[in-house]
């Protein structure tokens, strides 16, 4: 009798546990857990299928503000996307490389280097780090990393990220409308932005800037310690392993006085690039020559809108084709429509985004600020109403059904 009791006792302790751990798994994955462009974006590319995108560029803000992956695809046929969180530290930079060859393989991986561009006293918190490592899979390049780049007694919270996210209920309601897009998101098996996110703003220095003087400007001042170390790391890394199809890059910005030490440490990361044989195309130095207007093409000193957004698309577009051979996958038409869908959405984007630049500047508004436009519920619901409201407007016009 007492035996049977025992076993009773212990399956219902069984069955209690599995069902805290059911619990547990179910809320951190779903509701308990940091939700944000970020987490789309992440999300998003291990839902693209294996070997359909020709190329993927790795960064931050920068690389998900300055190009266009729906853009690219209208135009030239490429399909990329940009695996990139905002603030990006350089730690995280060879994990992307590993997990983008792992899980896509393309032609050809641009690295936006502003993760290199932190002085020691600069490198971005713990959040940002998370932005990568909670948003990947769990294999062996993410536990790589955490041995690396994270502390022990740390760790555990990224396994069970419910451990640093248990108060996230105080982000809600305002995190439903990402938590909707999500859900969204793994309903239609594709991203509407692929990762694309704007500020619609056209922002106006009003203090001297550097850009049309950079061509010829050779100076260059230390890295700092950590970025260079993990610089000469990924380097040294693509060298050792024969991997070739990748390409540096630093995407336009605006140089102002405070931002001219960055600039040098810049033409510094340019030359260790280069010493280890890899291309460096650096449009901080040659963006003036290449048309982009400090006045018009961005949406504060270090984004672009989505005038220097097209700019930049096209600029990197040709590159890839004319440098580097980058010819365009064979889709299904499953595929493609799933592109032109996103296509459709870019169009929305920048119609919508073009109008609201137009009504800030006709109220002198040229500073910084601006409507935010992610793939989120709200953003979206905005578009589209827009779209539908405005049918006449030649080639950005997406009319939706009600």
């Amino acid at each position: 009798m007492k035996k049977k009791l025992y076993i009773t006792r212990a399956v219902k302790i069984i069955c209690f546990a599995l069902a805290v751990i059911m619990t547990t798994m179910l809320l951190q994955s779903f509701l308990l857990k940091r939700i944000d462009n970020n987490t789309m974006r992440m999300e998003a590319f291990y839902l693209e299928e294996k070997g359909s995108l020709d190329a993927v560029l790795i960064g931050a803000s920068d690389v998900y503000a300055g190009y266009s992956a729906p853009y690219a695809y209208e135009n030239y046929g490429i399909t990329s996307y940009p695996y990139a969180t905002q603030s990006s530290p350089a730690s995280v930079v060879l994990p992307q490389i590993k997990e983008v060859i792992k899980y896509q393989n393309p032609k050809l991986i641009i690295v936006e280097i502003n993760a290199f561009m932190y002085k020691d006293n600069e490198i971005p918190v713990e959040a940002s780090q998370r932005l990568f490592a909670d948003n990947v899979p769990k294999d062996e390049i993410w536990r790589e990393y955490l041995n690396d780049s994270v502390p022990q007694d740390k760790q555990m919270e990224y396994y069970l990220p419910i451990i640093k996210y248990h108060s996230s209920w105080n982000e809600y309601p305002w995190k439903i409308k990402y938590l909707l897009a999500e859900w969204n998101l793994q309903r239609k098996g594709y991203s509407l932005f692929r990762g694309f996110k704007t500020v619609a703003n056209e922002f106006h220095p009003t203090v001297k800037t550097y850009n049309d003087q950079l061509a010829d400007n050779d100076e260059t001042l230390p890295m700092g310690a950590s970025s260079e170390r993990y610089l000469r790391q990924t380097l040294q890394y693509l060298q050792d392993n024969d991997i070739h199809n990748v390409v540096f890059m630093r995407f336009p910005h605006i140089v102002r006085q405070q931002a001219y030490s960055r600039f040098k440490r810049t033409n510094e990361a340019g030359n260790i690039i280069k010493s280890y044989g890899y291309d460096f195309v650096n449009l901080e130095r040659y963006g003036y020559d290449e048309g982009f207007d400090v006045s018009k093409d961005f949406y504060n000193w270090d984004h672009l809108n989505v005038y220097g957004c097209e700019k930049l698309t096209d600029y990197i577009a040709n590159m890839m084709i004319d440098d580097y051979g980058v010819t365009p996958a064979e889709l299904t038409e499953k595929q493609k429509a799933e592109w032109d869908d996103s296509v459709n959405y870019y169009h929305m984007i920048f119609n919508y985004s073009e109008e609201m630049i137009s009504r800030r500047i006709s109220l002198g508004k040229t500073g910084s600020g601006g409507t935010t436009v992610s793939e989120d519920e709200k953003s979206i619901a905005t578009i589209e109403k827009y779209a539908r409201n405005h049918p006449d407007k030649g080639k950005y016009t997406v009319v939706l059904d009600e």
